[in-house]
């Protein structure tokens, strides 16, 4: 089976305890990752990529389950809704994005007619995309953000038109529903494995905020080998045919992560036989 091998270390290993975030940009951080996982709300968010844009129907987990209903509302009629997960929950994932991105507090628009606050998230390498978040000053929703290149290109945004949240006294706990946030091996600077199944070559690897999938499968018969990359929006699609004394394999990384990121990512692939 293939396995993703272990990177030197970079970041605060799983064991090492959570870090103080102590200024007004790292709590901003803090509280803005951890609002999804205490608030009810529903709403309306516009969402644009690649020169296309949809309209949102967003609400947020109401079961034990932890799951969140969406409907893409330029997609069809009565569209049919889809789960989505709440997010984690965890001190360290903020730890683990501070220690990456470089966070700035200021002043924000009116959104949704909420007053904001910008948190800016700017990495700290080459490895990963700027993030404009217009937080809400009260509860910390991210109202809008805008993924921006390493060319000050904006890739992708969102932004809620409409939200409504439910009363305190109307919401019950969701800690039921969280799910745990294990941080794993160091596979490329900043990039740590989130979850993985080698027997079907699937990898997944996050820095806190970003997150890539890698696949790994035989090269088809007949397929070149090299590389080849499409981005839409922020989503970045990075395929790498590869043949060795295992055979060939197909590596696919999927994820909002520049393309050196892919790369190094999919040089950290070894098959079966390459393993040390």
């Amino acid at each position: 089976m293939p396995t993703l091998v272990v990177a030197q270390p970079d970041v605060a290993s799983p064991s090492d305890p959570v870090c103080n975030l102590d200024t007004p940009p790292e709590q901003a951080l803090l509280k803005m990752l951890q609002a999804s996982a205490h608030q009810r709300y529903e709403g309306t968010v516009l969402y644009e990529r690649a020169g296309s844009r949809q309209f949102v129907t967003v609400s947020s987990p109401s079961d034990h389950a932890g799951q969140g209903v969406l409907r893409r509302m330029n997609a069809r009629a009565d569209p049919l809704p889809e789960n989505w997960p709440v997010p984690f929950d965890s001190p360290q994932r903020a730890c683990d994005v501070a220690t990456v991105y470089l966070p700035t507090l200021e002043s924000g628009r009116t959104v949704a007619g909420r007053a904001t606050q910008r948190l800016t998230l700017r990495p700290r390498d080459t490895l990963r995309l700027t993030h404009l978040i217009d937080m809400d000053s009260v509860t910390g929703l991210a109202l809008a953000m805008a993924t921006v290149g390493s060319e000050g290109n904006m890739l992708e945004r969102y932004e809620y038109a409409s939200i409504d949240y439910q009363s305190a006294s109307e919401r019950d706990p969701l800690d039921k529903g969280q799910r745990e946030y294990e941080r794993g091996r160091s596979v490329v600077p900043g990039y740590f494995v989130l979850s993985e199944d080698a027997d079907r070559g699937v990898f997944v690897v996050s820095d806190g905020l970003a997150t890539a999938s890698i696949f790994v499968e035989p090269l088809p018969p007949g397929a070149p080998v090299g590389e080849g990359a499409v981005i839409e929006g922020a989503t970045l699609t990075y395929t790498r045919g590869v043949r060795s004394a295992a055979g060939g394999l197909l590596i696919s990384v999927l994820g909002e992560v520049p393309i050196v990121t892919a790369r190094l990512l999919a040089d950290a692939v070894r098959p079966p036989r390459e393993q040390t």
